[in-house]
Order: structure tokens, then sequence, then C-alpha cells
């Protein structure tokens, strides 16, 4: 073998080694991405310092994006639980070493991390003096989140309460009556705002009276949105009880429709989900994501599936059977939330959401489906990675 060939093989294992190890220390990283949702993170009295001007947590719609917002290496979004009662016992730690945020266990330094800045429009009222805040929240990195029917919703009643929601408690930080015209005067602000722009639109939490489950008010709100605004809108509710909500949602100029099944059990349907089991049921909800893949088209239509409280195949196999039918599935962790009634329940630890993760990406691949959302900022509180393919992206 000349001297050049050899030079050129060695080069190719040269790279191809970098290659794995960049591989390996995604992984890693990804790995500890799920431990933070699993166990949440304890803060160091020196790291205090740096979250004056952060986004910091706050509790809205159904708090599971009520964690501190950081980023880890490879633009892997996280938000971390911070302020639940487990997330007191991790064993991971937002510390300040030589002048920068990084992440330990005991005396280990894991990684240098981010943390997201605070929005200017958060201190900032309306015209009518509400603060901005109330209205609207960035849920993520770049998305502006409205909680259609502020800290209510039909299914809070008890008998008919999602057993995980925290929605009702969320009156400090949501406000408990909106108008259209102060969603569009918080919008503009946010969508330009100078340090943490909204570049998408989510419209969701809780769910009014009535069997378009919320498609009436998404369907006015989406086209004062569209008249104004060239940004994308994703509407987030339960399936309506008929498919012509849907076509209207599309109608509207609805982006992306999201209609969660949560589980795919019938035994956690009936435990954690009481009302949507009695008065919309499973079947329904198929049915409905069905009609959306056509409207919508699939990627577009998407469904969260909530992981660590059913068995992981029935998650697993829910997630296939979504990505079999042209859905989106969004894996959930179950996030055990102050004040209600599975606070102290726990949910699955970091090993098990990454052997769920992976089994279900196999699984999904086999349907050309990724595992969402597609947004890389916006899986900040999903089992999910920013992975190389056509329909990830930044806003």
């Amino acid at each position: 073998m000349s001297r050049r060939a050899i030079m050129d093989n060695l080069t190719c294992t040269l790279d191809r080694q970098a290659g794995e190890s960049e591989s390996a220390e995604f992984m890693r990283i990804g790995r500890l991405k799920f431990e933070l949702l699993a166990s949440g993170l304890c803060i160091s009295s020196p790291a205090l310092r740096w979250l004056s001007d952060a986004k910091g947590p706050l509790r809205t719609r159904s708090g599971s994006s009520g964690g501190l917002d950081i980023v880890l290496p490879f633009d892997i979004h996280v938000n971390a639980p911070t302020m639940e009662s487990f997330a007191k016992h991790s064993a991971l730690v937002l510390d300040e070493v030589d002048e920068h945020l990084v992440l330990r266990r005991e005396e280990e330094t894991l990684t240098a991390v981010e943390i997201l800045p605070e929005p200017a429009f958060y201190s900032q009222v309306l015209c009518d003096g509400t603060p901005m805040v109330r209205i609207g929240q960035m849920c993520s990195g770049d998305r502006f989140c409205y909680g259609m029917t502020g800290p209510y919703c039909w299914f809070w009643k008890h008998e008919r309460r999602c057993k995980y929601c925290s929605i009702g408690l969320n009156a400090p930080a949501d406000a408990s009556s909106k108008q259209a015209a102060q969603l569009l005067e918080a919008l503009a602000m946010a969508a330009n705002d100078p340090i943490l722009p909204a570049r998408h639109v989510l419209l969701g939490g809780g769910t009014p009276v009535g069997e378009d489950m919320g498609s009436l008010l998404a369907s006015e709100l989406c086209r004062g949105i569209k008249e104004v605004t060239s940004l994308s809108v994703y509407v987030m509710i339960c399936a309506p009880l008929k498919d012509h909500y849907i076509d209207m949602l599309h109608d509207a100029g609805v982006d992306e429709l999201g209609m969660n099944l949560e589980f795919f059990s019938d035994n956690a349907w009936a435990r954690f989900i009481p009302g949507k089991h009695r008065h919309i049921g499973k079947g329904r909800y198929l049915d409905a994501l069905t009609h959306a893949v056509s409207v919508f088209g699939p990627i577009n239509t998407r469904s969260i599936l909530m992981v660590g409280l059913e068995p992981p195949e029935s998650t697993i196999d829910g997630a296939e059977l979504l990505a079999s039918m042209g859905v989106m599935p969004i894996l959930s962790p179950f996030r055990p939330l102050t004040g209600t009634e599975l606070a102290h329940w726990c949910g699955f630890d970091a090993t098990m959401y990454w052997e769920i993760f992976q089994e279900v990406r196999t699984r999904t691949e086999r349907y050309g489906m990724p595992i969402g959302p597609t947004c890389i900022a916006c899986q900040n509180n999903t089992l999910a990675l920013p992975l190389p393919g056509p329909h990830f992206r930044c806003y």
C-alpha cells in the first residue's frame, strides 16, 4: 500500500472515530435531558444570581412547562422541574464554576449549560393595564402560548378532572377572563420582543363547554392572528364530537392541529382522565385524528401520549398506531405537579424513558414519522431530541 493510501485510510479512520465520539456525546447529553425531566433540578446558591434575568418557572396551562428552561449542548432544550417536591431530592444541581453555569452530579461536572432569558414583554402591560405575561407566555424558546380559557376547564370539575392537571390552580399566573384584542396586543409585542421573540403560536389550555371542544374559539382567534401576522398557529384541543369542527379550524388558517390521546390503555383512560373517557372516548379521538390527517396532513396532525402512568408497552403501541395513521406522536413524561391528585406519584426513571424513546423511534421510523415536536425549542418538555432529518427545524 502506498504512503498516500495509508494516510487516506488513517484520515478516514480518524474522521469516523470523531463522528462516533460526537454521536456518543450527543447521546450522553440526550440521556441527561431525560434525567432532568425525570428527577428535576436543584439550584446552588452561587447559581441563583444567574436567574435574575432568566425566563424563570411560571405555572400556566397544565403546568408541564412550569420549570426552568435551559439549553444543553447540541441545542438540546429542556424545561427542568425545580419547584415540585420531587426536584428537591434530585442529584442534579445547577451550579456556577469559573463564571460559567454547569450541571453537576455530586462533585462531577457534567456539562456547561445556558438558561433562556426572560422576554422583555413579561414586564410590560396592555393598554387596559393587564400585565402581558398574564395573557400569554413563552412556553419554549420561541413559542407564544395562549390559554384560551385561562385557569378554567370544563373537565376541571372533580368528577371529570384529569388527575395530573393543575390548570385550575393557575389563577395567579394566568388571567381568568381574556379578550381577543388582548391576545393580539400581547402577541404583537411578543413577536417583536428584542430578547426572546415569538416565532409561532400555540392556542390551547383548558376546554370550554360545548361539543366543539374549543374549535369555535380557536378558529375565531386564528383568523384574528392571521390578519395581523404571518406566524404559524398550532391549536391543541380535545377531540371535537363532530368532524366539521376540524374542517372549520383548517378553513380559519390553523397550520397544525393537536388532539392529545394522552393514554392508549383503556384502564389509564378510565383512571386518569375520567371526564374525557366518559364524554369523548378513545374511539372518538382516533376517528377525529384520522379525519384531521385527511385535512391537515401527516406531521401537521399530532397527538401527545403521557409517559410514566401506564405500562410502557401501552405507550409504545399507541405511538406506533398514531404513526401508522399519519399522526405525529409526542411523548410527554409525567410530571407530578404540586396540588394535583398525583402530586406524590412517581413517573418512570430516566433509563425507562430512554428505552421507551428508543423503541418508539424504531417503530415510528417504519412509517417515516418523527417523534414530535418538530420544533427544536419546543422539545423542551418532551422525550425528543433534535435528530438529523428533514422534519426538525427552528422557527
